[in-house]
């Protein structure tokens, strides 16, 4: 009974890792990540080339902090994804509650686009008011009326940061006030942010406005990169007392993007000069460089119990590296995969990773799919690959742990519980 069951299933799985290119043309980048001497005064930072998928460089980039408006990103997130799936309206009307007035409005002290009870604004005055001006107004203003409450919106921040996996952020408010529990790392606010980017084009410019109504003047965009002339086209500052001020930002330069997250600065004056400067060390130390073309073939992984012993993967989409100008080491390239990878499998589907490695550090990882579907193979082609997985588990882990194993797969199976298939 145990042969049996031996052709159908492999032993457990391992992570396999074939090292099969050294490129000492794409070398530049990596040796710059691993050695890079850039310093900054900010006590937590990250750098990320948005294009290539690529974390440049970071410092404690996965520390929770108070966030400060920075949640206000999520609060952007759900009024873009509400005005995408048509349940919003920028001509639609809105009313202000005195919750919303006093709690975010002039009388608050804090950013507000000068609301007042009752009054009936436009969700587009809003969501300029919310990007632009960080008005805490119009972030409750748009919370209530979306949600019914602020309380259920934060439901709906902290219900989609679980289905975007941003698993540091947690939400109480959706103004970004200080309040205990509210808090995220950089690397997931970065992370929303290249979400927005992604998913929300037509949107998303609003951030680059250079400035909104005020009353009877206007107010400049309080993300201080917007209109320094380097390509900044977003996103949302952030300060919280006692914790500093925080930014997260974006700029384009010939068409490759980078993004930028900051923390802990004692003033809004160093807070505006290093993300200035850690966006354009990015930009400039940095450029991008083919590494392969969609639809290249670059390995095989093997197979077990198919009718091939293994089968090609190839890249889905282009892969890109951020490659540092003036270096000259090497970097790692690797196919990685748990396996072997049980037949049947379907052309197209993801077999393996494609891992950039230096120093022993993935630094970028990219799926690779199988080129061709490969069905079940014969009964005598499986006991084949039985055979050799077990040899192969023989010489990695010792007859013993083996004997474990195949005991295990000889114990009966219970049968399946009785299901009503309804009427």
């Amino acid at each position: 009974m145990w042969r049996l069951l031996l052709w159908k299933r492999p032993m457990p799985a391992v992570l396999l890792f074939v090292v099969f290119a050294f490129w000492s043309m794409l070398a530049p980048a990596f040796a710059q990540i691993r050695s890079t001497p850039y310093e900054t005064s900010a006590k937590q930072a990250i750098l990320f080339d948005h294009d290539a998928n690529t974390v440049l460089f970071e410092l404690k980039a996965d520390e929770k902090i108070q966030p400060g408006s920075l949640a206000k990103l999520m609060t952007v997130e759900l009024v873009f994804r509400e005005l995408q799936e048509g349940r919003l309206k920028f001509d639609q009307d809105m009313v202000v509650s005195a919750d919303a007035w006093r709690r975010g409005g002039a009388v608050s002290g804090s950013p507000n686009m000068l609301l007042t009870p009752n009054k009936v604004v436009k969700v587009g005055e809003l969501v300029y008011g919310l990007i632009i001006g960080s008005a805490n107004d119009a972030a409750i203003t748009l919370a209530e009326n979306i949600a019914g409450t602020e309380a259920r919106f934060v439901e709906m921040m902290n219900a989609r940061a679980e289905a975007l996996k941003l698993t540091t952020l947690t939400f109480k408010n959706a103004t970004g006030f200080v309040q205990e529990g509210q808090e995220g790392a950089l690397r997931d606010y970065v992370t929303l942010s290249a979400h927005i980017i992604r998913t929300y084009p037509e949107y998303y410019t609003i951030f680059s406005q250079k400035d909104m109504p005020y009353g009877k003047n206007r107010q400049a965009n309080r993300n201080p990169l917007i209109g320094m002339e380097i390509g900044a086209d977003g996103l949302m500052t952030g300060s919280v007392p006692d914790v500093g001020h925080a930014l997260i930002g974006s700029s384009v330069v010939e068409g490759r993007r980078v993004i930028i997250g900051i923390a802990g600065l004692e003033t809004v004056q160093e807070r505006a000069v290093e993300a200035r400067k850690l966006l354009e060390w990015g930009q400039r130390r940095y450029e991008i460089r083919m590494l392969y073309e969609a639809d290249t073939e670059i390995g095989a992984v093997a197979l077990y119990g198919g009718a091939a012993r293994n089968v090609g993967v190839k890249t889905p989409v282009d892969i890109r590296l951020p490659v540092l100008r003036g270096t000259n080491d090497g970097l790692t390239l690797r196919l990685a995969y748990r396996g072997p990878i049980v037949a049947p499998v379907a052309a197209g589907a993801e077999l393996a990773r494609l891992e950039v490695v230096v120093e022993g550090r993935v630094i970028q990882s990219a799926p690779l799919v199988a080129v061709e579907g490969v069905a079940e193979g014969t009964v005598l082609s499986r006991a084949r690959d039985a055979a050799l997985e077990l040899s192969r588990q023989w010489v990695m882990h010792g007859f013993s742990w083996v004997m474990a194993n195949i005991s295990l797969m000889k114990k009966p199976v219970a049968p399946a519980a009785n299901i009503n298939p309804g009427p």
